[in-house]
């Protein structure tokens, strides 16, 4: 068997025909359970990001039935911002009239 020492300080080797990494005396057993858990974690994140990138999405963190909350909250931030500039302008248009600018 071909061993290659990887931390000789902890006695890793690493097994040229099995391609593992164990000890130089036996084999090395991790649990992976933490870690994918974790992945888990920042896959369930990934799709929240990913449906808030749609105005109909479903939020992770959010009560049932307020799928199209952002929907509705981009058209009335919309009809809010559209009636304070189309407000202005038609004050700025009639200023300009009563002045005899235009």
């Amino acid at each position: 068997m071909a061993f290659v020492k990887i931390l000789p300080e902890y006695g890793l080797s690493y097994n040229i025909e099995t391609g593992k990494l164990q000890p130089e005396g036996g084999v090395v057993k991790y649990n992976f359970k933490p870690i994918n858990e974790k992945i888990d974690k920042l896959d369930a994140y990934a799709d929240d990001l990913m449906n808030s990138l749609t105005p109909t999405g479903n939020f992770l963190e959010s009560f049932p039935g307020r799928e199209k909350s952002l929907y509705y909250a981009g058209i009335w931030t919309n009809i809010f911002y559209g009636f304070i500039f189309g407000g202005f302008a038609a004050f700025l248009v009639v200023l300009l009239k009563m002045g005899g600018l235009i």
